[in-house]
């Protein structure tokens, strides 16, 4: 028998359901009011290491087919100010409550463009725009617009973790295809090619991400994103003179071994090895072998960057490991930070010990704007300069035992044209390597092809 409520006790009721809807509404508004906050929205999330959703500029056509109003929405839920201090709370609630879904994704909100059928390779002279001027293929060379180290960073930064899938604590960056970018990329360097045909070997070095070759075609597809095989593909028969390597099709091959870091956005050394190999067939040179190298080592318990941005308990429960692979000829070299300042370094570094998140270091001393390594074994003068982002930095090692001397840009904190170093040096190879998602970047695009004017 149902027991009848009180008079007062139905008021007590009544009470605290008013409390109940009060607070709701309360904190509702509370959480609207510091939304408007605009002057306290952040530009950039030094958890994510990305640049956030900038406000979208209405145009005439976003406005009346209603794309404005959906980038304004996710404008304002990407830049929610206090958004890092608020993620992290979640995170650590999830895992103080045990719910950590084994399969998650952060961003991925870019649409990408559609990939052109692959195009007919042209011998015409290459002409490339830029925002103030027109670069044509000359040997006159214009002083270069040097990058601005803290934005190319944030800028790379955004592109790898703008749409990340994370399954069972490994992390699959995802790739867009950007056809301005693209274009630029291309015309940089056959401008490069062309104006040192006959006299250097142009090669180009386009590495795919984790998602491109570890994950099945099927997880693939429903992901989304740009077909990483075709985009590669399309740079590649868009070059004339330069000489492209191949990629993505040799490590699908190996994608059973440990090409790529799962709480890094980095491929391993073994990943660089299979390219190099590729890098000697095209050169017409004989690679070495793995067991050729008399010494290596290996770093244990690696968190990389995925893991400082998201804090993934599986992450760090398997952490990765990095081998590195000694050259023979020499491990010194020497290396200019951007203050001009030069260091004796190692090709490998020991980092046994240091911070989990810092023993990618371990090869070449990490990004600089200009690092030199001479092998004493080898006297024929012969060079080669390699433009690089941090995932070529594991690559250069293996090139050090076929040169008298391997030079090292990083695009990002390059200080001087990099097309007249390479001429006023002799430089028989300049190798431009970078991870595609990477160079997706327009801004990334066209800072590379300042570097080649």
């Amino acid at each position: 028998m149902k027991q009848k409520l009180s008079k007062e006790q139905k008021n007590k009721i009544r009470r605290w359901r008013k409390i109940q809807v009060s607070l709701f509404f309360g904190v509702l508004f509370i959480c609207a009011g510091i939304g408007l906050l605009f002057p306290f929205r952040p530009k950039v999330s030094e958890a994510e290491k990305r640049k956030l959703t900038p406000f979208p500029t209405p145009t005439v056509k976003t406005f009346f087919n209603g794309s404005f109003f959906s980038d304004v929405s996710l404008w304002y839920a990407d830049t929610y100010p206090l958004r890092d201090q608020l993620i992290q709370i979640d995170h650590s609630l999830e895992k103080l409550y045990g719910f950590e879904p084994s399969v998650q994704m952060y961003g991925g909100n870019e649409t990408a463009d559609a990939i052109p059928d692959i195009p007919e390779p042209t011998t015409e002279s290459i002409t490339i725009a830029t925002d103030s001027d027109t670069m044509t293929a000359t040997t006159e060379h214009k002083e270069p617009k040097l990058p601005d180290s803290m934005e190319m960073e944030a800028e790379i930064q955004n592109q790898i973790q703008n749409g990340v899938y994370v399954e069972d604590g490994a992390a699959y960056s995802m790739y867009y295809f950007n056809q301005e970018a693209a274009d630029s990329y291309i015309q940089a360097l056959e401008h490069a090619a062309s104006v040192l045909d006959g006299k250097t070997n142009v090669y180009s070095v386009l590495v795919p991400n984790q998602s491109g070759v570890m994950l099945p075609e099927e997880t693939r597809n429903k992901l989304g994103g740009s077909d990483q095989k075709q985009a590669i593909d399309y740079y590649y028969a868009s070059y004339s003179k330069v000489k492209s390597v191949p990629t993505i099709d040799t490590l699908r091959e190996h994608n059973d071994e440990y090409l790529y870091f799962r709480t890094d956005h980095h491929w391993t050394q073994l990943g660089a090895y299979y390219t190099y190999q590729n890098f000697c067939n095209v050169k017409g040179i004989a690679s070495e072998n793995l067991s050729d190298y008399t010494t290596t080592k290996t770093f244990d318990n690696f968190l990389g960057t995925f893991y400082s941005s998201y804090g993934n308990s599986d992450m760090q429960n398997n952490p990765d490991y990095i081998t590195a692979y000694y050259p023979n000829a020499t491990n010194a070299m020497k290396f200019w930070n951007t203050n001009d300042e030069q260091y004796d370094w190692y090709v490998i570094s020991d980092v046994e010990g240091w911070d989990a998140g810092t023993l990618y270091n371990c090869f070449i001393g990490g990004d600089n704007p200009l690092s030199i390594i001479e092998n004493p074994t080898i006297s024929d003068d012969s060079s080669c300069l390699v433009l690089k982002e941090s995932y070529g930095n594991c690559f250069v090692p293996f090139l050090v035992d076929h040169y008298q001397t391997v030079y090292v840009v990083d695009f990002r904190y390059a200080q001087q044209n990099v097309l007249q170093y390479v001429q006023e040096k002799g430089i028989d190879d300049l190798i431009i390597i970078n991870n595609i998602t990477i160079i997706g970047s327009t801004d990334v695009a066209k800072t590379i092809g300042d570097l080649l004017r």
